[in-house]
């Protein structure tokens, strides 16, 4: 099956009805034309026929033009019953007369075609001594003809070079509109082949847009910010796995190493205790990093499952700083619960919980010991609201913007105990995110961080006294003391 291309479509219906419609146009002239010329005719003919006519009634019983060889006009005359009463020499051999003709009075015009060619006659009747006469003028069409046929000519002529220059306006015009398209298709192209290639090369293509007004311009415009999308997209997944692989390789290398040196030769008890504990503390790194990376998958796939219930968010915190308390304790790091104000609602509570023990976890891990970290809660503007404070190392203005990123870390790691698989913050903020609210970061180095979560707005509702949570308005930091 043949496949006829768009731009080749466009350009036969451009040429198809530019073509019907100069046809018709030249159909219309060349009528119009033609009966014009032809009504030119009929009016010569009569104006020769009115002086004979004149005669042939001013003197009735005289000859006017029998055996006359009158030069491109033949004459006739007629009597009752369409019988020759006089007639010119070239009308010899045909008589001219409809079925009708005693019933018309006005004159007839026909064209007749003889041994000779065509003749336009015009049949005009006349009383002469009171009886009806007709009188019968004829004249060649040749030169008629012979107009009309250079007319037709030229007018094809005109319609091939029309229609030729119509063409090559097309092809231009459409190809010209077709381009951003032909663009559009060699970019993503381009785009595929980058994509698919292992080199990692810039995905930032771009459409040029000539008219950023028209459709195609719009089109082109949309197309520039889905390849922009595409090129972050493509870029945060190459680095996301680098990264998964550089996290994952570190405690595979550990445990691989320990294993081999297990078998290497005879272990005490000892040895082989602290060689297993080593070994389970990498598997446990290894199995956080899955965990959160199959969370964070969920969580871009739509699929993060909220199991909602009623809970109390001041509950939720105390039980997440609970447990975050023996690994403060370790470094003498206070976790003090400022203010909590006592606000039901309803979500994940594990999931809720994980979101706060992360924070935790993340202000245990870069602080200095003797330090405090506090935590508040309150209601701002029908909004739960909580801030978790600490006066660790902070977080420098460049990297602030990207401290919810998978597998960035922006503090330095002094210590083994800082090392983490960088994907914490990027869980709290798809867990909360699930939840209908937002998290964010104010820092300042060597201050410490403070970290914001705006929970959805809740609503009492009916007697049962149930929360409803709604779409959440744009919100940034408020700004909560502690």
């Amino acid at each position: 099956m043949m496949y006829i291309t768009l731009r080749l479509r466009m350009i036969l219906l451009f040429c198809i009805v530019i073509g019907v419609f100069l046809a018709g146009t030249y159909i219309v002239v060349y009528n119009t034309f033609a009966h014009e010329v032809r009504l030119a005719l009929d009016e010569r003919l009569l104006d020769a026929a009115r002086p004979v006519i004149a005669a042939i009634v001013a003197h009735p019983s005289q000859q006017h033009f029998a055996g006359l060889d009158i030069e491109g006009q033949s004459l006739q005359l007629l009597g009752p019953d369409a019988r020759v009463v006089e007639q010119s020499s070239g009308m010899t051999g045909f008589v001219i007369a409809p079925n009708d003709l005693y019933q018309r009075s006005q004159p007839v015009f026909q064209t007749v075609a003889t041994k000779a060619g065509s003749v336009r006659i015009a049949i005009i009747p006349t009383v002469v001594q009171g009886e009806s006469r007709w009188f019968v003028i004829a004249e060649s069409t040749a030169n008629v003809d012979r107009i009309e046929g250079l007319f037709r000519s030229k007018a094809f002529g005109l319609w091939t070079v029309s229609l030729l220059l119509t063409t090559l306006i097309a092809v231009w015009y459409v190809s010209r509109s077709l381009s951003p398209i032909v663009g559009l298709s060699r970019h993503a192209a381009v785009l595929t082949m980058k994509a698919s290639s292992s080199v990692h090369s810039d995905l930032g293509v771009r459409l040029p847009i000539v008219n950023p007004n028209d459709e195609l311009g719009v089109l082109a415009a949309n197309f520039n910010v889905l390849f922009a999308r595409v090129s972050t997209v493509v870029g945060q997944l190459r680095q996301f796995v680098s990264d998964a692989a550089h996290e994952l390789r570190t405690p595979l290398a550990v445990v691989l190493g320990e294993t081999q040196l297990l078998f290497s030769q005879p272990r005490t008890s000892d040895e082989y205790r602290a060689a297993l504990v080593t070994i389970s503390g990498e598997l446990s790194t290894m199995t956080r990093i899955i965990e959160g990376l199959f969370t964070l998958s969920m969580a871009d796939a739509g699929q993060l499952k909220i199991q909602s219930a009623r809970l109390f968010l001041d509950e939720v915190i105390q039980e997440a700083s609970g447990l975050a308390m023996a690994a403060a304790r370790q470094k003498k790091i206070q976790i003090e619960n400022a203010h909590l104000e006592e606000i039901e609602y309803f979500g994940d509570q594990v999931l809720l919980r994980q979101l706060f023990l992360i924070l935790f976890d993340n202000a245990i891990k870069y602080s200095q010991s003797n330090t405090t970290i506090r935590v508040a809660l309150r209601m701002v503007k029908d909004q739960p609201t909580a801030v978790v404070r600490d006066e660790g190392l902070g977080i420098s203005a460049e990297d602030l913007p990207h401290v919810f990123e998978r597998f960035y870390r922006a503090a330095p790691q002094p210590n083994e105990d800082a090392r983490s698989g960088g994907l914490g913050l990027a869980i709290a903020q798809a867990i909360i995110e699930a939840h209908g609210g937002e998290i964010s970061c104010k820092s300042d180095l060597g201050k410490g961080s403070a970290f914001t979560i705006i929970f959805a707005p809740v609503e009492r509702i009916g007697a049962q006294d149930t929360l409803r949570q709604s779409a959440l308005p744009a919100a940034g930091f408020t700004g909560l003391e502690i």
